[in-house]
């Protein structure tokens, strides 16, 4: 018969352990899963990669927004303002449609339209990073259109910025762009005025050219 030999142990108290500070190792040094900002170069980069597709994409503070199917009441909206502008600014200036625009390392907000200085050739090799006036046409999209991409235009220096509200069929016109009280480290328009379809309005870059609110919407 085996015996088995049974030894009385010494309590052992266990050791006080102070976790870390959530979010930070033993030596102070961040860790854990962090979102990663895209710059416009790395976002660029993907995109030749075609993994984009046919999806209309803009970069915002570092994140990239996928756009939802156009409507046809957009781009019918985007053909007339289109059209309009062209005209408005016929010398000296170049209307891009949908069409990159740098207005800072992590933001590129693909305006619907944009007028910029110079002609298409001038931007062969380079992304504009300024324009005369941005004009938004919002469908689905009025509110990041008159929030976070009015103050992205404001911050750029862009002095004229509309946004066709199809939905309540206005004009929305967001001008004088000036820093918001110190410490908020932000531009927002001064300027804003609301025009309903039978308004009349010009740029600030082109005083004789008025338009008819009505005259850019379907």
């Amino acid at each position: 018969m085996m015996l088995a030999c049974f030894r009385k142990e010494k309590a052992m108290t266990p050791a006080t352990i102070t976790p870390p500070p959530a979010g930070a190792a033993p030596n102070g040094a961040a860790v854990g899963p962090k979102p990663h900002r895209w710059t416009i170069r790395e976002y660029r980069e993907v995109g030749k990669t075609g993994l984009f597709h046919d999806r209309k994409t803009m970069l915002i503070g570092g994140e990239i927004y996928v756009m939802t199917m156009l409507s046809p009441p957009h781009d019918v909206a985007l053909g007339l303002t289109q059209d309009y502008l062209r005209t408005a600014f016929s010398t000296g200036h170049h209307v891009r449609n949908q069409m990159g625009l740098d207005i800072g390392t992590e933001n590129d907000p693909g305006p619907d339209l944009a007028v910029v200085l110079g002609s298409i050739r001038d931007y062969a090799t380079r992304t504009p990073t300024a324009a005369v006036m941005v004009v938004e046409v919002a469908d689905t999209s009025l509110f990041l259109d008159t929030t976070t991409k009015a103050e992205l235009y404001a911050t750029a220096g862009v002095s004229d910025y509309w946004v066709i509200d199809l939905e309540n069929r206005r004009l929305l016109v967001f001008r004088d762009p000036a820093p918001l009280p110190a410490g908020l480290g932000a531009t927002a328009y001064r300027v804003r005025l609301t025009l309903a379809p039978d308004g009349t309005i010009a740029p600030l870059a082109a005083p004789a050219a008025a338009v008819k609110v009505a005259d850019l919407m379907p």
